[in-house]
Formats: C-alpha cells, sequence, structure tokens
C-alpha cells in the first residue's frame, strides 16, 4: 500500500501541475503570485514521493527520471537562474512524459498500484 499511495502521490500532483498550468509561459510562470506557489507544493509533493520510493520500485519504473525528480527538491526555492531553469525544465519537459510513463506501468504492474490493507 505505501508503493502504490506514493504513486498515487507523484502522479496525482503531476496532473494537478497540468490543469493549474495550462498554456502558461515561462514568464507568466515566475510572475505568478497564485499558480506558482502551488504548482511549487505539487512539485515538492512529487520530490519527496519519488524520494520516498523503495529503489527496487524505482529500478522497476526505469522510464520515470526518479532521481532527476529527487534532485529536483533542491531546486525548488528558484533563487538562482539555474534553479529556476531546473524548475522550468521540469515543468516542460519531464512532467508530461512521467504522466505518460505512469499510466503505462499501471497497466503493466497493477499491483504496485493497487491499494491494500494487510
Amino acid at each position: 500500500m505505501y508503493v502504490a499511495a506514493l504513486l498515487a502521490n507523484f502522479f496525482e500532483a503531476g496532473h494537478a501541475i497540468q490543469v493549474l498550468m495550462g498554456d502558461i509561459t515561462r514568464e507568466q510562470y515566475f510572475a505568478s503570485r497564485l499558480a506558482r506557489p502551488s504548482i511549487q507544493k505539487h512539485l515538492r509533493t512529487m520530490a519527496d514521493s519519488a524520494a520516498a520510493l523503495p529503489p527496487e520500485t524505482r529500478e522497476l519504473l526505469a522510464k520515470v527520471d526518479w532521481q532527476g525528480w529527487i534532485d529536483l527538491g533542491e531546486m525548488l526555492d528558484c533563487s538562482t537562474p539555474d534553479k529556476r531553469d531546473a524548475v522550468w525544465i521540469a515543468l516542460e519537459k519531464w512532467l508530461p512524459p512521467a504522466g505518460l510513463y505512469l499510466r503505462q506501468y499501471r497497466a503493466r504492474y497493477p499491483e504496485l498500484f493497487t491499494f491494500k490493507i494487510g
């Protein structure tokens, strides 16, 4: 159940980001006082969920760049141009395929995504 919860958190946070992002541009994102804090909260959920996944799960679901998502957690303060670039790259380039890969993995390994008690 623990793995299923982490994967669900990761996936749902990514979906929420995509809804919040819409067709926002980089400039609009970094200027936003409403969307950016919410998106960054969801990015934190994704980074923390990736970090908490057991290594064997990350290896099994290797199409997702789990280490990249983990490392992104250190960039979320956007305090330097490099950190802002890393966040924007994650939003623009990593997010869509990560969601696609997780949907594919859910079909291939449904037991990882199933909540079980006991």
